[in-house]
């Protein structure tokens, strides 16, 4: 069963848009009037919302021409997948159907995390009307309302007070000259914000010919595995490269299990290694391919003897390329605590998973600026080889702008 939503003025528009997608088979789960909020709220009409569910097996059935992978998305990257053949489509089906079963577990805690998020953001909020540390002096005594707006939508969204007071340097000096508006104010410090944000890069494969090695590493829990099948899953069927994983994390049988039934669908080698000896043998052995992916066992920050266990792992690889995977559901302050623990490993990009579980996008900002790392995926639910783009930083920009839901 995949959930969908539409959107419309009505909820009859919003409704023939259910029909037109998924057919008269079409389950409707849930209507909702929205009414926009943040500072653009006197800008955006009212709509609904109409969340609706189809059986992934019905769907199929109607559309058999059609597959996940055909799609187009204003992303540019990894979710933009043109020209596949039939035995492509097979592949793409039976991924499906597994990431299904892998993302049922994680549909449990999924209100919960929101609604501890909601929490955190109430207590935060009575912080900052009870202090009057929290705003910049020059907001509170100039009187200034274009950016108290500003400032407390940006606070909304979980950027970091030092963040915005960075974004806002010389807006007190705009605001008083005639003719400047809010929307004038927004445009400088979304230009400020996707400046901040362009040193983005994803995955490139070399000429040469040696494979190119990179290796996932990050704290448990993060959806570093599934990441890690739908960036194989793009090399091998969009790109049609030769591909191999290796997985060092032994600590977890099923993850091994659910890393090797993606290998067997897209029909790509899997080795499991126990030392950083075994892992150079093993790259080794792979010189024939093109691309390398290594999931590394999820290692808690607290846990020193484990990070000293992948460091080892990871030293073993001559040239390597190394991707941290943070969910961006987790605070901001055990995100600083991981990013400082692996900032032992070298350099790395940053992949942000579970854009799905939330909708505050200011740690993205917090994080890049805190580690100057460069950016890189982003990942939004469960579906592989699905749910994954390259970063967009105009949209990441939008969001953090932009009011809660």
């Amino acid at each position: 069963m995949k959930l969908k939503k539409y959107e419309g003025l009505t909820e009859k528009e919003a409704m023939l848009k259910v029909k037109d997608d998924l057919g008269k088979e079409a389950l409707i789960v849930s209507v909702k009037n929205i009414k926009p909020k943040g500072f653009y709220k006197i800008f955006k009409k009212p709509y609904v919302e109409v969340t609706a569910a189809i059986d992934e097996k019905t769907k199929a059935g109607e559309k058999m021409n059609e597959t996940p992978l055909t799609k187009k998305s204003d992303a540019r990257g990894i979710d933009d997948f043109e020209n596949l053949t039939d035995d492509n489509s097979a592949f793409v089906e039976m991924l499906k159907s597994l990431s299904a079963t892998h993302s049922k577990k994680d549909e449990d805690n999924y209100e919960n995390i929101k609604k501890e998020k909601r929490d955190e953001k109430k207590e935060e909020k009575q912080k900052n009307i009870s202090s009057d540390e929290t705003e910049p002096i020059d907001i509170r005594n100039k009187e200034l309302p274009f950016l108290k707006i500003v400032y407390e939508q940006l606070l909304e969204n979980d950027l970091e007070e030092a963040y915005i007071n960075q974004l806002m340097v010389g807006l007190g000096e705009y605001s008083y000259n005639q003719g400047i508006t809010i929307d004038d104010i927004i445009s400088i410090i979304y230009k400020r914000i996707v400046k901040l944000l362009s040193d983005h890069e994803t995955i490139k494969l070399g000429h040469g010919n040696s494979p190119k090695t990179v290796a996932f590493v990050g704290p448990t829990g993060v959806g570093k595995t599934t990441t890690i099948a739908k960036i194989a899953s793009y090399f091998r069927i969009n790109m049609e490269k030769k591909v191999a994983l290796i997985t060092s994390d032994t600590y977890r049988i099923a993850a091994v299990e659910q890393l090797r039934t993606y290998a067997n669908i897209l029909n790509i080698p899997i080795r499991v290694v126990y030392s950083p000896t075994e892992l150079k043998e093993t790259i080794e052995s792979f010189r024939d391919m093109d691309l390398i992916l290594i999931d590394t066992a999820g290692r808690s920050p607290k846990n020193t003897e484990h990070q000293m266990e992948l460091t080892a792992l990871l030293d073993e690889i001559d040239e390597k390329e190394i991707f941290l995977v943070l969910s961006l559901a987790t605070k901001y302050k055990d995100l600083v605590n991981i990013t400082d623990v692996y900032n032992d490993i070298g350099n790395y990009k940053l992949i942000f998973t579970k854009l799905d579980e939330t909708s505050s996008y200011g740690n993205i900002l917090n994080v890049k600026l805190k580690t100057n790392a460069m950016l890189s995926y982003v990942t939004f639910g469960q579906n592989v080889p699905d749910d994954i783009s390259e970063v967009n930083v105009h949209e990441i920009a939008k969001k953090i702008l932009g009011g809660c839901e």
